[in-house]
């Protein structure tokens, strides 16, 4: 079966096989474990199995402070539902300006929505765990812009100077 989802080129992507799948404690704990055993400390689990269904829901272990590069999804909305810790999500406009920031945790905001083309990123603030929906199918290099102003994650001193950057632009926000 060619057309069957199977993602390469990252060490924390993988692909729930089972038609059914129960997320469970039991469950997050194993996506915990398969974190812990790549370079990066994430996990990503799709748990849909084809690049053609309609609807891609994936469950995210990331580490505490992880860089996501700052991008949108020009053609598809997205959804992040919080299960565990807690997740800084900063909405920015064309230029780089934040728009929005707030925390995503069980008891506050636990449950996000982004429309097409809204440029976005989120920074875990603890080790975080998150539900994501995102429309299907999946096209390749364009499901993600990323901004000019993005810096690339592998230029870790770049990183570092963008992340100083955005912290100072949020110690002036009147949000």
């Amino acid at each position: 079966m060619e057309d069957i989802y199977r993602p390469s080129g990252k060490d924390y992507l993988y692909v729930n096989d089972d038609r059914t799948l129960k997320v469970d404690k039991e469950y997050i704990e194993f996506l915990k474990t398969l974190a812990q055993k790549n370079g990066t400390g994430k996990c990503t689990m799709c748990l849909h199995n084809d690049t053609r269904a309609h609807v891609h829901e994936m469950i995210n272990v990331y580490p505490k402070k992880t860089y996501v590069r700052p991008h949108s999804h020009p053609f598809k909305t997205e959804t992040k539902i919080i299960i565990e810790g807690k997740l800084q999500v900063i909405l920015f406009d064309n230029f780089g300006k934040i728009l929005d920031v707030f925390v995503m945790e069980k008891s506050d905001v636990f449950t996000f929505r982004l429309d097409r083309g809204v440029i976005h990123t989120n920074i875990p603030l603890t080790d975080v765990v998150f539900h994501e929906i995102i429309e299907g199918p999946f096209v390749g290099k364009d499901d993600s812009v990323f901004p000019d102003w993005a810096v690339e994650p592998n230029d870790t001193e770049q990183v570092e100077i963008f992340m100083k950057k955005i912290e100072r632009q949020m110690t002036f926000l009147d949000i």
